[in-house]
């Protein structure tokens, strides 16, 4: 009898104990531990014009990883679509192996929005992670839309050839990002970055064209992965590799930032209350510092020139330049473009163009007035001024 009591009680003990380790924990399962810190996304829309290298930076990436570049933890993940043909595949990069996780159907557009969202979800899902780096590759021209904005594929024409700035907010979705690194061109503009102010902390992008090598992979594939992430130096690194590059025999040069995306709201606050008390908002662009050049001139004048052009008012220039230090704190850049090939100089130069309203027709033409920048920072103080 005492045996049977004794075995009762020990019985009842373990299920009060059961009892009260599913009370503390809840009635659902917890979420599951994520399996590395740190996740990056390289999204490769490389179905386009063959001198961008995409063999060069995917073997870099490749020769970083065998180096030990994610030694520290994490995971490398690859979308990419080299050639109308074939399907896009999603693929880890791992020390001495390349393992494909999904095939994609042939003829899949790598520049529409809702391929994006799902390569995204799929990476989350496959390599889920306590945050996510990405770093979009392909062509771009900044808020320049429909003829071209951000990416390219080739297999597809008109404005299905490439994805607009707006369709690439909707795209990143909502904070899902600790940093967004753009290895394209002219993608460092105020308006572009204004849309995607919701879809990272932190953007590394250039506001001049970005030379054939683009990012530094030796240095910043290992730097995406440091436990100690250094945004800063994505940057620099960058910088460094290009500042004496030359292509054709002739130097290049590259202006290129980090962005603050908390920041972003008072550099427009503080546009606005330059743009209220200015008698316009437009002045003669010729004046003003361009980030692009020959072809690409008239849509990437810098934004602190141009705005220190439209105000004396101390307290106001005060505003933004404070403003926009927090915004942009690491910003690189050479003293000119294209030494021989039009010796384009960066004089005035602070970390992020923008575009003049009224400057030109290029406003309607390339669809200036579908960007939220436009909308909120823009729009209110054309009606009320004067613009040409």
């Amino acid at each position: 009898m005492k045996y049977l009591l004794r075995h009762l009680l020990l019985v009842t003990g373990i299920l009060l104990i059961c009892v009260s380790c599913k009370h503390d924990d809840g009635d659902a399962p917890g979420p599951q531990s994520p399996e590395v810190s740190r996740t990056v996304l390289v999204y490769m829309a490389a179905n386009n014009s063959p001198s961008l290298p995409y063999k060069l930076n995917f073997d870099a990436m490749v020769s970083a990883v065998d180096a030990g570049a994610l030694d520290n933890g994490g995971r490398l993940i690859v979308f990419s679509k080299t050639s109308s043909a074939a399907g896009p595949v999603l693929i880890e990069l791992t020390k001495d192996s390349q393992t494909t996780l999904k095939t994609y159907p042939a003829g899949s557009n790598t520049v529409d929005p809702e391929m994006m969202k799902t390569v995204i979800a799929d990476t989350r899902e496959i390599a889920p992670a306590q945050e996510y780096g990405l770093l979009l590759w392909s062509h771009a021209s900044g808020w320049r839309s429909p003829n071209r904005s951000w990416g390219q594929d080739v297999g597809f024409t008109g404005p299905e050839r490439e994805m607009s700035i707006p369709d690439l907010a909707d795209a990143l979705g909502h904070k899902q990002f600790r940093f967004i690194y753009m290895d394209c061109c002219f993608m460092g503009n105020i308006e572009t970055l204004y849309e995607l102010r919701n879809a990272a902390d932190f953007i590394i992008a250039s506001s001049t064209e970005t030379p054939y090598a683009g990012m530094d992979y030796g240095r910043n594939i290992p730097a995406f992965f440091s436990k100690q992430l250094d945004l800063g130096s994505l940057a620099v690194n960058t910088y460094d590799a290009i500042a004496n590059l030359t292509r054709d025999g002739d130097y290049c040069g590259i202006a290129i930032s980090l962005y603050d995306m908390s920041r972003i709201g008072a550099v427009a606050d503080a546009v606005k209350a330059i743009y209220s008390s200015a008698q316009t908002t437009y002045v003669d662009p010729s004046r003003i510092q361009q980030y692009g050049f020959s072809g690409w001139s008239g849509y990437f004048y810098d934004l602190s020139h141009y705005m220190h052009t439209l105000t004396a008012d101390a307290s106001l220039v005060a505003r933004f330049d404070n403003a926009l230090a927090q915004f942009v704190p690491v910003f690189r850049h050479t003293d000119v473009l294209w030494l021989n090939y039009g010796n384009y100089p960066l004089d005035n130069v602070n970390g992020v163009s923008a575009f003049i309203p009224g400057s030109s027709n290029l406003q309607t033409r390339y669809h200036y007035d579908d960007l939220q920048w436009y909308h909120d920072v823009v729009a209110p103080y054309m009606i009320s001024h004067k613009t040409e």
